[in-house]
């Protein structure tokens, strides 16, 4: 008794190939799709670390402004630079409050951030923060 091949010949040529390359084409459409999502990601988290960033260099021109009240150097403006990021602050004299304001920016990035707040006091002591508000 002889085995008979159940295999029908030309009938199966080539599926396996064509099976392979339809894999193939599947597993490469999910890598692309993976790796865009890991570039998207890596965008939002530079920008996240920009924004801070810029939010710090905002906050140090209130605070420049603080020890300037603090020790009576009270100046209209002034700029500084915090790392990459560049501040620069105004303050307003009304009646025994001061309006200070930093507007701060990354110049690469283009990201910014403005706060600003009210203090009152005797210029030559340590102000009281009357008000404070990030203006994002």
């Amino acid at each position: 008794q002889s085995f008979r091949s159940t295999h029908l010949p030309g009938q199966y040529r080539g599926s396996t190939l064509v099976i392979s390359l339809l894999l193939l084409t599947v597993m490469s459409l999910l890598g692309l799709g993976a790796m865009q999502g890991a570039q998207l990601e890596e965008k939002m988290a530079a920008n996240l670390r920009y924004g801070i960033a810029t939010f710090y260099a905002a906050e140090a021109g209130l605070q420049q402004a603080i020890n300037n009240h603090t020790l009576n150097q009270i100046l209209p403006s002034f700029s500084g630079q915090l790392g990459q990021n560049a501040f620069d602050t105004t303050v307003t004299n009304s009646t025994g409050s001061y309006t200070v304001v930093s507007t701060a920016s990354h110049a690469a990035s283009g990201a910014q951030r403005k706060l600003s707040m009210v203090i009152q006091g005797v210029p030559g002591s340590p102000p009281t923060i009357a008000q404070w508000v990030d203006h994002e």
